[in-house]
């Protein structure tokens, strides 16, 4: 089936948070990674999230089932629209793939004038001609190359931008570009699988020793055909975080939405909030404007159109990354925007963190919607500061996530935060810091 011309208005939001995984090109070397079932089966309900994105007259398709009293609560907090579900929570399909084997759900996509995907992977482009979309999306392949983090290394080495990483397609590269990151006085550096992604695909290499057991697990892929390109980094003394987002028009133009201060636990996101006004102001050589323009500029060179997540940071000494990392995709910071934009007319500021939690049996999201609920916490809309947990389906036994919006000005988030970890632990989860 293929619709010409979708008949209503609103858009269609949907799609896997595990992109990275299904970008990476068959035949590459990897690093040593110890398989994480239970993290892949968390990141397969992220795409609850995606309500942060959504407004009325919108539609979101989910992979799994978002409980009925978990969409009640969002609905009551101002962040309702249609729903559907593409009914497969714990195999293997993306959710794409899902759709494209659902005639019912194809037909209902149609009937909505814009496509919104998560981020672009191989079925989108099927998926997206099939329902009338068909110039919805940039081309698979480009958004496979402008995501790969060997690609944001070399614009940032083209460009003469601090903190490039180098590129090393080899085991004696490698060897050699680490050697001298740790020869220019660098305790530890970074070896990064150019599609890792939350942490998964960095390995810190801190002594010769690890070094020479990385080398000859690499020279072993090597050996049996594999082709290596990774990205060597040192591990920099940073002081802030920081994610910007864009949106590209197809045309070339773009505008700036939002800046957004970011907490990292480990090499993984954690916490996304209002970055301080004077963060990117105090930054020079280049100026973040500048920098935002040069990378807008070589992504559209690309042919690359959609949304855009640019991590930076700075550093102890002042030194500012502008080019740390591109996510030519939705992101967590960009879904924080979002929400941020709605809340801001009452007052409020929009944190949005997650942190790895053990879970009793039988616990389900509506048991802590229902502490939330009683220790006066969950946000119903308007001004009154509040939270929300945005992703239910991670939150089951043995080992599940924590995903939530606090809804609050920025000097009341951690003890907010603090108050919404109390009553999750009343009704049955345990903080992975405190397990």
């Amino acid at each position: 089936m293929s619709r010409a011309c979708p008949s209503s208005g609103g858009a269609v939001h949907f799609g896997s948070f595990d992109a990275e995984r299904r970008w990476r090109p068959d035949g590459l070397a990897s690093l040593p990674m110890l398989a994480d079932p239970a993290s892949d089966r968390l990141v397969a309900h992220m795409d609850e999230a995606l309500f942060a994105a959504a407004v009325p007259g919108d539609l979101l398709i989910t992979r799994g089932v978002v409980g009925e009293a978990h969409r009640r609560a969002l609905e009551a907090a101002g962040f309702g629209c249609a729903y559907r579900h593409a009914g497969d929570p714990d195999g293997t399909a993306d959710v794409e793939n899902r759709l494209l084997t659902s005639p019912e759900l194809l037909r209902t996509i149609s009937e909505y004038r814009h496509l919104r995907p998560y981020a672009v992977l191989p079925a989108t482009a099927e998926l997206a001609a099939l329902t009338g979309h068909a110039d919805a999306a940039a081309r698979e392949e480009t958004v496979v190359r402008v995501n790969g983090k060997a690609w944001s290394s070399r614009l940032s080495a083209r460009h003469g931008m601090a903190g490039a990483g180098h590129v090393v397609r080899s085991a004696a590269e490698l060897d050699a570009a680490v050697r001298s990151a740790a020869g220019r006085g660098h305790p530890a550096v970074l070896v990064k699988d150019t599609y890792g992604v939350a942490g998964r695909g960095t390995l810190e290499v801190t002594s010769d020793r690890r070094l020479a057991r990385l080398t000859k697990y690499l020279r072993g892929q090597e050996e049996r055909g594999l082709r290596v390109e990774l990205v060597v980094q040192p591990r920099y003394d940073r002081v802030a975080d920081f994610s910007s987002h864009l949106y590209l028009d197809r045309d070339g133009s773009w505008r700036l939405l939002g800046v957004q201060g970011l907490v990292n636990a480990g090499y993984r996101h954690e916490m996304s909030g209002p970055a301080p006004r004077a963060l990117t102001s105090a930054l020079r050589h280049p100026a973040h404007p500048d920098v935002l323009e040069t990378v807008a500029r070589e992504l559209a060179g690309e042919g690359y159109f959609g949304p855009v997540c640019l991590d930076s940071m700075v550093l102890r000494d002042g030194t500012w990354i502008p080019v740390l990392e591109v996510n030519a995709r939705m992101s967590m910071g960009g879904l924080n925007l979002r929400l941020d934009e709605r809340v801001r007319e009452h007052g409020l500021r929009s944190h949005l963190w997650q942190e790895d939690v053990a879970v009793v049996a039988g616990f389900t999201v509506d048991h802590f919607l229902e502490a939330l609920r009683a220790e006066g916490l969950l946000y119903g809309g308007g001004g009154a500061p509040g939270v929300l947990p945005l992703v239910g389906g991670s939150l089951v036994a043995p080992r599940g996530r924590l995903v939530c919006a606090a809804f609050c000005p920025p000097e009341s988030f951690a003890r907010l935060r603090t108050r919404t970890r109390s009553a999750a632990e009343s009704a049955g989860v345990v903080l992975a810091g405190a397990a």
